[in-house]
């Protein structure tokens, strides 16, 4: 959310709600534990940023005057521009 709002960008509650159940999801299906998350936090923390980065660039291709990203742009970037896999912990 931070890589967000470092480049004047909002997530609407339901992006926020979808990215939330998203990171969860990887989480879970990886069965990814807390040392691992931790050993590997600075890896997720950069692919977050990607994925963020990519959502802002979709959002700003459809429309530049908007500073507000809906779960289309998560869609979007996972699916259109197959950013999946390589994103640990996302997918």
């Amino acid at each position: 959310m931070r890589a967000a709002a470092r480049q004047r960008f909002k997530f609407s509650l339901q992006c926020e709600s979808e990215f939330k159940a998203m990171l969860n999801a990887g989480l879970r299906t990886q069965n990814i534990g807390l040392q691992e998350f931790t050993e590997r936090k600075a890896e997720a923390q950069s692919n977050v940023e990607k994925l963020v980065r990519a959502m802002i660039n979709a959002q700003l291709t459809k429309d530049p005057a908007v500073d507000v990203l809906d779960e289309w742009t998560i869609l979007h970037v996972l699916n259109q521009e197959h950013m999946c896999p390589g994103l640990w912990p996302i997918c």
